[in-house]
C-alpha cells in the first residue's frame, strides 16, 4: 500500500516494505513527460503525456499494478485537473519494466541481444508501431 501525507504543501509518499520515500511538491505531482525506452531514445520507445512521478516512482523495480492504481488515485485527489494519460503510463511501466528485465537478462545471456533487438522486442510484445 502506498502511504501518503500532505504537509505544507509537499505529498509525503511511501511504499510498504518498499525502501523509497519520495516528497514529491503538490504543484509537480501532476506533471508529464514523454517518456523514452532505451540506450538510443530517437530509435527507441517514446510514449507521450505520462506521469513523470510515476515512471520515476515505479519503475526502479517491478511494480504491482495495485500500486500504480493507487498512485492514480493519490494524484487524482490532489491534482484534479493533471492531464495525465494513464492508458499510457501503466504502459510507460509496463514497457520501462520489461526493458529493464531484458537488459538484465541479456547480462547474463550466453548470446547476447543488441540494443535494436531489445527494443524490437518491446515493440513487438507491445504491438507498438
Amino acid at each position: 500500500m502506498i502511504k501518503h501525507t500532505l504537509k505544507d504543501q509537499v505529498v509525503y509518499l511511501s511504499i510498504d516494505k518498499i525502501d523509497f520515500s519520495y516528497r514529491i511538491p503538490l504543484k509537480k505531482l501532476g506533471n508529464t513527460t514523454d517518456w523514452k525506452v532505451g540506450e538510443k531514445a530517437p530509435k527507441g520507445v517514446v510514449v507521450k503525456n505520462v506521469s513523470s512521478w510515476a515512471l520515476q516512482l515505479l519503475t526502479k523495480k517491478a511494480t504491482e499494478e495495485k500500486y500504480i492504481k493507487q498512485f492514480k488515485t493519490i494524484v487524482q485527489e490532489y491534482a484534479p485537473s493533471n492531464t495525465i494519460n494513464w492508458e499510457d503510463t501503466f504502459l510507460a511501466i509496463n514497457i520501462q519494466n520489461y526493458y529493464n528485465w531484458l537488459v538484465a537478462s541479456n547480462e547474463t545471456a550466453e548470446k547476447k541481444s543488441s540494443e535494436e533487438e531489445i527494443l524490437a522486442n518491446i515493440k513487438k510484445k507491445y504491438k507498438l508501431d
